[in-house]
């Protein structure tokens, strides 16, 4: 009995010092009691999460292996310089990496903004994805962002727009075009990108109406915006998304992670932070813009929502109500003129 018991205490106690330490620093900077999370049941959970965790690298060593071989033998570095342009700065503390498409005229621009609970990831680890893109003839643009602990959300907001100005800014130097940009968003990514553009959308729409009511008459074609407006974007295309935080979080609860994620922290916690950053509500809360005002369904991107029916992380719930949500603010007589999809995947 006691030769079953000790690799069960093994577990356990590894799976306490483990937890120890992830709170330690995803607690560490911020203005959040320190907590470990040491109940049994909590620990185990963290423990299989852990072990999925382990054996998702593994199963990256294949990918890790072939960039290394199309990095340094199949391009070799004199050609990877003319295709990609790395560590570019774009803000006071963030950098980002331009991959040209090899042809003259102007191309579809693609932002994409990686995710790993607002807390980690490196645009490095994106290199083959991103010349993927490019062999499809997109100039391909990489940011990388702060994250937390070093900010809360939105500081990762601002890295998104400077990241979105200065691609705009710089269109012509890349060979990009400035009226075809793109968002890419994968898990958080998704959720920074649909909130930062489409909260810039809402912006611009409430700001044309109070000029409606000034002026007395609308003009599409005449705009007078405040310089901090984003430039327009063509389409989001967002992959296991998170728009709707307060949900999410009582998923996390469900794995037994929601004291070692980021996320609620990230938010401010408290419920009013969930809700503010939840591009759900965003939506749910400017409903009668989607009536009333003449400029946002021209100024709203194609949207394509895509995710994993298996999905362990997010749960699919997310995309299907945000689908959902935006389906009902739209009014049924102007649904066409709105690109809007989703697409489950069987993985």
């Amino acid at each position: 009995m006691a030769v079953l018991c000790l690799p069960l205490i093994t577990f356990v106690i590894g799976g306490l010092y483990m937890s120890a330490w992830i709170t330690y620093y995803l607690y560490a900077q911020t203005d959040s009691e320190f907590n470990i999370p040491y109940h049994p049941a909590r620990i185990i959970k963290i423990n299989l999460i852990l072990a999925s965790q382990i054996w998702r690298w593994i199963n990256y060593l294949p990918m890790f292996t072939s960039y290394l071989h199309w990095r340094y033998w199949k391009v070799g570095s004199q050609r990877f310089k003319e295709i990609a342009s790395v560590d570019v700065q774009y803000s006071h503390t963030s950098y980002l990496d331009v991959y040209h498409p090899l042809k003259e005229q102007l191309s579809p621009i693609i932002i994409f903004i990686y995710g790993d609970s607002w807390s980690s990831g490196s645009k490095l680890l994106y290199r083959t994805f991103a010349n993927s893109l490019r062999e499809l003839g997109y100039v391909v643009i990489v940011p990388d962002y702060q994250k937390y602990p070093r900010v809360k959300v939105d500081g990762m907001y601002k890295d998104i727009r400077e990241t979105i100005k200065w691609v705009y800014n710089h269109a012509n130097e890349i060979r990009g075009d400035p009226d075809l940009i793109y968002m890419l968003g994968h898990s958080s990514g998704a959720h920074l990108i649909s909130q930062v553009v489409l909260s810039d959308v809402i912006d611009k729409a409430k700001y044309q109406q109070t000029m409606f009511h000034v002026s007395g008459k609308h003009d599409p074609n005449v705009t007078h915006e405040p310089h901090d407006f984003l430039p327009q974007i063509e389409g989001l295309l967002l992959f296991s998304g998170v728009y709707d935080i307060e949900s999410h979080l009582l998923f996390e609860t469900a794995r037994g992670v929601e004291k070692i994620s980021p996320m609620s922290r990230a938010m401010g916690s408290t419920v009013e932070g969930y809700r503010s950053n939840s591009p759900l509500y965003l939506i749910e809360q400017n409903a009668s813009l989607f009536a009333d005002s003449e400029d946002i369904l021209d100024l709203w991107p194609r949207i394509l929502l895509l995710h994993g029916q298996k999905d362990t992380i997010v749960s699919m719930n997310q995309s299907a109500t945000m689908f959902n949500a935006l389906g009902k603010a739209l009014p049924i007589e102007r649904r066409d003129e709105v690109d809007v999809r989703m697409r489950f995947f069987n993985a």
